[in-house]
């Protein structure tokens, strides 16, 4: 299923547990074609992205250690892969540019670290009630 132009709904859905139901609600279906919006304007001034986890069932985020209330369960959230520190902080302003251009919010915009040092944005737009968050983690 396409969600907009370049990004499909098997990228969000992807997972290293095939045995886990990971089968997204029409609203989460939803909430995916939401982000996409935001990744369409990215993919737009940066060519193409790599989506590392997007919508994760309650069952598939249990089992990668997500937190219970996290905005991937919702489809609301996605992480983009990053060959490192400073293409994660170009993807970062470009989305942060995007929501003052467009006027439009955001909840979460992280830039993350695990302890393998790879990069990646996580990056969330719910329905309503957008935070705002902006932080850089170390994992």
């Amino acid at each position: 299923m396409q969600l907009s132009q370049h990004f499909q709904l098997g990228e969000f859905t992807k997972s290293n547990y095939p045995e886990v139901y990971n089968i997204p609600s029409h609203v989460a279906i939803e909430n995916m074609r939401r982000v996409c919006v935001w990744l369409e304007a990215l993919r737009q001034a940066q060519g193409p992205i790599v989506i590392n986890s997007g919508y994760r069932s309650p069952q598939l985020n249990k089992k990668v250690g997500g937190v219970p209330t996290s905005n991937h369960v919702t489809g609301c959230a996605v992480d983009i892969r990053c060959s490192g520190a400073e293409q994660a902080i170009d993807y970062a302003y470009i989305l942060k540019l995007y929501a003052k251009e467009s006027q439009q919010d955001f909840d979460e915009l992280f830039i993350e670290k695990n302890k393998y040092g790879r990069y990646w944005v996580h990056f969330a737009v719910r329905p309503k009630d957008n935070r705002r968050k902006i932080a850089f983690l170390n994992g």
